[in-house]
This record gives structure tokens, sequence and C-alpha cells, in this order.
């Protein structure tokens, strides 16, 4: 039975610099929440909320932390989180398929409104250590929503309302094709010769989507990105927003002083060069 995940909820970012990060990603037109801190694990964030229902983080990890699936990459993507049914259902299901796998973990985070501190909390469930290994995959349910999307956080400069898609890069992704069956099910799984898209959420509709491409695949799509030398482990490129306005996002990250392309497809992309993560923005 394939583990019971309907869409993208966040992905995260690994930064060395936060108060940098922040301000750079101020300038491509998001806005960031006000600074959080992870009660017991010394990592500090900033979250970009969108009112389509998921969000991307920023965030920094303290000297010495202890977990290393995420230490292992010091800057850029590194976790792709996704929207569970249920935290134990999910959990179930990794073992039923024969994954150890930790319990759910639950975890807060204050948030500070005008009205005074509240503890966002959330479970979130780890999947195995999966191909391609740059990539932790995580699960993560929220018990306190409201905390996380706020209208007051969701007025992005550059118009993005969702995280739609995530891209990685691995030289050999059709290889990865029957583990991410196996997961998530056949019929959500796509295999050709530019590689593998993962399709999340019910079939009417539109889905996110995760895309692993082959270098060469990626390349066309974005020619402007410089891929890493190094794709044993693959490579957690960035993502791909759905926004109101193409002109809106031009004329924000103008403002930012951002540099920018247009891809083949008619996207604007900004390169991995400029933002630490590919930022592809799309009309939706």
């Amino acid at each position: 039975m394939p583990v019971s995940v309907n869409a993208i909820d966040h992905f995260v970012i690994r930064v060395t610099d936060l108060d940098a990060a922040e301000a750079l990603y101020r300038r491509l037109g998001f806005a960031l929440t006000p600074r959080g801190f992870h009660a017991g694990r010394g990592s500090a964030n900033h979250t970009a909320p969108f009112s389509g229902g998921n969000y991307f983080e920023l965030i920094h990890l303290p000297d010495g932390a202890t977990r290393t699936r995420f230490t292992a990459i010091t800057e850029g993507p590194v976790a792709a989180v996704l929207r569970p049914a249920d935290s134990a259902t999910v959990h179930a299901e990794l073992r039923a398929l024969g994954y150890e796998v930790p319990e759910p973990r639950d975890l807060t985070r204050p948030v500070e409104l005008p009205e005074g501190i509240r503890d966002a909390r959330f479970i979130t469930v780890d999947f195995p250590e999966i191909p391609p290994e740059s990539v932790i995959f995580v699960t993560c349910e929220h018990l306190t929503p409201d905390l996380v999307w706020r209208p007051e956080w969701e007025d992005h400069p550059n118009g993005a309302r969702r995280v739609s898609n995530l891209f990685i890069v691995h030289p050999a992704p059709q290889d990865l094709g029957a583990t991410f069956c196996r997961l998530f099910g056949s019929g959500t799984v796509r295999v050709d010769d530019s590689g593998v898209v993962l399709s999340l959420g019910p079939k009417t509709g539109s889905q996110d989507t995760i895309t692993i491409l082959t270098p060469e695949a990626f390349a066309a799509r974005y020619p402007s990105a410089e891929i890493p030398v190094d794709l044993s482990r693959g490579w957690f490129a960035g993502a791909t927003f759905d926004v109101t306005s193409l002109d809106r996002v031009k004329s924000a990250l103008l403002a930012g002083g951002i540099s920018c392309d247009r891809t083949p497809s008619g996207t604007i992309a900004v390169p991995p060069a400029a933002a630490g993560a590919l930022l592809e923005f799309r009309a939706a």
C-alpha cells in the first residue's frame, strides 16, 4: 500500500547566514515571517507562507547540530516535506512497506503575534534514506495551521501563490522509478527519457509534482543554471512557484536588483548562483 501523502507541504533551504538570506529573499519579492526558533534544537528560521496552502523555509542550524541528514549539505535546498493524511497513518504505511523509520516526532516553534506568543505545533515522520541522497523526505502534519498561514504573511510582492514543483537533478533518474513507485504508487509516477515525475494529490485538478531530471534535460530547460560537477548523490536544485503574473515577478526582481532569465518554456528563472536555489516562476 503506498504512502498517504497528497501535496507538497513545504521545502527547506539551509543557509549559513540567516540575516543575509532573509535580506536576499525579501529582495526576491517574498514576504517572510518574523524569525522563529525551534524549541530544544537551536535552529532558527524564516518561512514564506502562500495563500495556496504551502510554503518554503529558510533554516540556519547551529554549529555542532546533531541532525546529520540536514548537516550533510552546507547550503541550499535540503528537504522535501510532504503533506500527510495523518502522521500515524504514514508511519504505519512505511513500516508495512518494510522500512525501519523512527517514531513520529512532536515539534514546537514559538510564534510571535500581536496578541502574544503562541506555540506552533507539528508532527513529522522521517522517510527512509532513499536516493537521491541529497534530498531528505519528511512528512509534516500541522496541529496549529492558523499559526503558519496568516493573511498578513501571504501577500508577496512577486505574486507567489504556491510551491507547485520541486526540481532534483540525478545522473540516472530512471533508476529511481521503482523506489518511487513502491513508496507512492505506480499510478503517481511517470518515467521517461528526461527523468521521473511524481504527482501528488487527487487526479482531478492541479497536482503538485516532484521532478527528477537528467543533467541534459535540466540544462535544456534552464540553460543559465550551472549544474554541480558531482551528481553522485543527486542535486536538489530548487522549486517552481505559481504566481499571479510574470510581469509582477519581473517588477519585484527589478526592484530587488535580481537578475533573471526567460526559460525556453516562457517561465522566469532565477539561477541558483543568484538565490542559493533555482527559483522558477510560472503564471498560474
